[in-house]
């Protein structure tokens, strides 16, 4: 969902790997609550720019990998969430995993079905403000003082 990004209109979108483009899905009202509903309440993370929910369609694994084909969708997922902190850093953003979220919502917002697609991973984006800065400089001192 994007949020706060300019050139793109607020709302839904889904990624074409294949054309690597943004589709447009649709406006989303209230979007900051929507993003908190949809994160079961983190209201935090409604000030992100963008908030990526990633999917998984079982049959893409499955066909090839069975019965053990959540392995490898969770090992993907840790590389493509690795990826995102790695351009967040990169561009001086911020990030964090969010696996708390209404998989049932977040699955009806971006029309998918439930069974032969699902959302599996979230992850809120955005700049860090310096309030933020301070307050995780000041959370870590201990480690500093600690010597750690």
């Amino acid at each position: 969902m994007v949020q706060h990004v300019e050139g793109l209109q607020p709302g839904a979108y889904h990624y074409l790997p294949l054309n690597h483009e943004l589709e447009f899905l649709h406006p989303v009202e209230d979007l900051p609550a929507v993003i908190s509903d949809t994160l079961v309440g983190q209201s935090w993370a409604n000030k992100a720019s963008v908030v990526f929910y990633y999917s998984f369609v079982p049959y893409r694994a499955e066909w090839r990998y069975g019965i053990w084909a959540h392995r490898v969708v969770l090992i993907d997922a840790g590389h493509v969430g690795q990826n995102l902190y790695l351009a967040c850093a990169a561009l001086g953003l911020g990030t964090c995993a969010v696996a708390a979220f209404d998989m049932e919502l977040s699955d009806q917002i971006f029309g998918l079905d439930g069974e032969e697609e699902y959302t599996i991973y979230t992850f809120p984006v955005g700049t860090i403000s310096a309030t933020d800065k301070k307050e995780e400089k000041a959370f870590y001192q201990f480690v500093e003082d600690e010597g750690l």
